[in-house]
């Protein structure tokens, strides 16, 4: 049979060891907790990263466009006016037919 000493340090260790198992418990909870909530952040972040361009564009941009008369075929025709850029259009047709030839 154990003597009294030894049901005592047993004792203590056991209540030791509860304490920390409760100090864990309420680590990992905490840990779990900003788990979550940056994995939110992350959710709303990557939606305003890819919803501000689209928002800025429908809502500030295009009334502009909108009001000028000005469409992407319209803006696009006059984009490919501008001398430099219609010689390398010219020149992207040209590369784009030779490849398809090989």
């Amino acid at each position: 049979m154990p003597s009294s000493e030894e049901h005592a340090g047993m004792r203590h260790l056991i209540e030791q060891n509860t304490k920390l198992l409760e100090e864990n418990n309420r680590l990992l909870k905490k840990l779990h907790r900003f788990h979550i909530y940056g994995a939110w952040i992350k959710v709303l972040w990557l939606a305003l990263i890819i919803g501000l361009p689209f928002a800025l564009y429908f809502y500030v941009l295009e009334p502009y466009f909108e009001r000028l008369g000005a469409s992407y075929e319209v803006f696009h025709a006059g984009i490919s006016e501008i001398p430099g850029l219609k010689g390398l259009e010219h020149l992207l047709e040209e590369a784009g037919t030779s490849t398809k030839d090989e």
